[in-house]
């Protein structure tokens, strides 16, 4: 079971958190996984953040019509700014599914988006302790009262697919 816990100290999203920004970690266990402890960080940030669930998917379909009246990116428009690449290619600037790729190191993967009323960037950053775990991570600067009000509207949603993509990730089989 995922649950709510601090970001990890050596986790990248550290240097880009400001302390007025919102910020969320939750974790999962790795024990037991040993496919996603030793894969590459592009191919554990594509099992994390498939959203496989069809409540999940239809809320996203229902953003991107309200997010085309307001002038913000929509999941289609997203996905398809760059090229599709072969995983192991992927790097900064690139995109798995509609996340920009911004930073992949050994460990943790730094996606995310900048847009007019926000910027947010996820982290996917493993940690390889005798008890390995998983965070997946969410930060959002907010640039305006649109920015506040977006955050506002979609947490609660959010909150409930984060944990619930990440434990369908960890009872799932890793993805080709």
């Amino acid at each position: 079971m995922s649950a709510a816990v601090s970001l990890p100290l050596d986790s990248q999203l550290n240097a880009y958190h400001a302390s007025k920004d919102y910020m969320d970690v939750y974790s999962g266990d790795l024990t037991g996984r040993p496919d996603l402890i030793e894969c590459d960080m592009r191919v554990l940030a594509k099992h994390m953040t498939t959203i496989d669930m069809p409540w999940a998917q239809g809320l996203l379909k229902l953003r991107d019509r309200l997010a085309r009246t307001v002038n913000l990116k929509t999941t289609d428009d997203l996905a398809n700014e760059a090229p599709p690449k072969p995983l192991s290619e992927v790097g900064p600037g690139d995109r798995i599914a509609f996340f920009k790729v911004y930073e992949v190191r050994e460990n943790e993967i730094m996606l995310g988006e900048d847009d007019w009323h926000q910027d947010f960037r996820l982290s996917v950053f493993r940690q390889l302790t005798p008890e390995p775990k998983v965070f997946v991570s969410t930060c959002c600067k907010r640039h305006n009262f649109f920015g506040y009000a977006y955050l506002a509207a979609i947490l609660p949603a959010h909150k409930m697919l984060v944990k619930q993509s990440i434990d369908n990730a960890l009872k799932r089989p890793m993805m080709n």
